[in-house]
C-alpha cells in the first residue's frame, strides 16, 4: 500500500506502519491509495494525478474550498479533523465572552496607558443568554462549558430537533434564526460555511439583535457579512464583536475593523494549541488502521 501524507507527520506514521510505503509529494506517487494533509493539495488539477486514490484525510475540520463533487464523481471517501479542534475552539470562545463580558479590552488599554481607572463596567453572565448559531461538535462543547455560569443556551439548527444535550432551546428555519439572533447577549457562529450560510448573518438580521448584545465567529468569515458588520460595530448598534475569521485573510492592513475598540481580532488561532499534534496524529494512525483494515474511517464527510 502507498499513502501521500504531508512531511510533518512522516516519521510518526513510518514507524507505527513499517510495511506501508509513504510518501511526501503527489508527484513521487502516481499509485497512491491515500493522501494525508492540507486542504492545498485537494484540488483536481493535483488529483488527477493519483488514478487510484481511495481516500483523503484533511488535517482542518473546515472543507468549504474542497470540491465535493468532484470526489464523490470519483468515489473518493473524504474525511476532516472536526473533533481535533472542538475543545480549544470552545474554550477560545469562552475567553472571547469573558474577555467582553469582564471589559477586559479597556483594562488593557488603561494599563498601557498607566491609568488608573476604577469606573469601567463590567457585568455578570450569569442570567443572560447564548444563542449558538450551529449544535454541531464545537457548539456542542462551547455549550457544555457554559453550563457552570448560570446562563440560558439556545441554539440554531436547519433541520428541526425537539432537544439536544446541554440547550435549553433549539429553533430552526428563518424565524428561528431571527428570534435566536433577537434574544441572545451572545451569537456565537459555528455553522459550516455553505451555498446556504454564504452571509446568513447581515444587516436584515444584525438590526434585530440588542445593542447590547454581541457577535463571536470562530467558523468562516463568509458567514457574516462584514460590510454589515462593520457598519453595526462603527455605529454601536451592537455592543462588541470576537472574530477569528474573515471574508479576506490575512486581514488586510487597512480594514476598518482593526481599529474599533469594540472589535477583539485573532488571525484565524481560535483552534490552534500545542496539544493539536498529538490529537491529529492519533486521529491519522486510528484511520490509517482502519482503511488497512477496510473499516468505517473516523470523520466521514462524504
Amino acid at each position: 500500500m502507498k499513502i501521500i501524507i504531508n512531511k510533518k507527520y512522516l516519521d510518526i506514521v513510518s514507524e507505527k506502519f513499517p510495511d506501508i510505503e509513504f510518501y511526501t509529494e503527489i508527484d513521487e506517487c502516481p499509485d497512491a491509495e491515500a493522501l494525508i494533509g492540507d486542504a492545498m493539495e485537494f484540488v483536481p488539477e493535483k488529483l488527477d494525478k493519483l488514478p487510484k486514490l481511495r481516500w483523503i484525510q484533511s488535517f482542518w475540520a473546515g472543507y468549504n474550498t474542497v470540491d465535493l463533487e468532484y470526489l464523490r464523481k470519483r468515489n473518493i471517501t473524504f474525511c476532516n479533523a472536526r473533533d481535533i479542534y472542538s475543545v480549544p475552539i470552545a474554550e477560545d470562545v469562552i475567553c472571547r465572552i469573558l474577555m467582553h463580558n469582564t471589559n477586559a479590552l479597556a483594562y488593557i488599554k488603561s494599563q498601557k496607558d498607566h491609568k488608573w481607572d476604577r469606573s469601567q463596567r463590567r457585568r455578570n453572565l450569569q442570567g443572560q443568554t447564548i444563542g449558538l448559531i450551529g449544535t454541531g461538535s464545537i457548539a456542542t462543547e462551547i455549550a457544555k462549558r457554559l453550563q457552570g455560569f448560570g446562563v440560558k443556551i439556545i441554539g440554531y439548527k436547519r433541520n428541526p430537533v425537539s432537544t439536544l444535550p446541554y440547550f435549553d432551546e433549539i429553533y430552526s428555519g428563518k424565524k428561528g434564526l431571527e428570534y435566536v439572533m433577537a434574544n441572545s447577549d451572545y451569537i456565537v457562529v459555528t455553522v459550516d460555511l455553505n451555498k446556504e450560510t454564504y452571509h446568513m448573518i447581515n444587516k436584515d438580521n444584525l438590526k434585530l439583535m440588542k445593542e447590547t448584545a454581541s457577535i463571536i465567529n470562530i467558523a468562516r468569515g463568509s458567514i457574516i457579512n462584514q460590510k454589515d458588520l462593520t457598519e453595526a460595530l462603527k455605529n454601536n448598534k451592537i455592543s462588541y464583536a470576537g472574530l477569528d475569521v474573515f471574508e479576506v485573510e490575512p486581514l488586510p492592513e487597512d480594514d476598518e475593523l482593526w481599529d474599533l475598540e469594540n472589535v477583539y481580532i485573532t488571525p484565524h488561532a481560535s483552534g490552534l494549541v500545542k496539544e493539536n499534534k498529538k490529537r491529529l496524529a492519533d486521529l491519522i494512525i486510528a484511520n490509517i488502521q482502519r482503511f488497512i483494515d477496510n473499516e468505517k474511517l473516523a470523520n466521514v464527510v462524504i
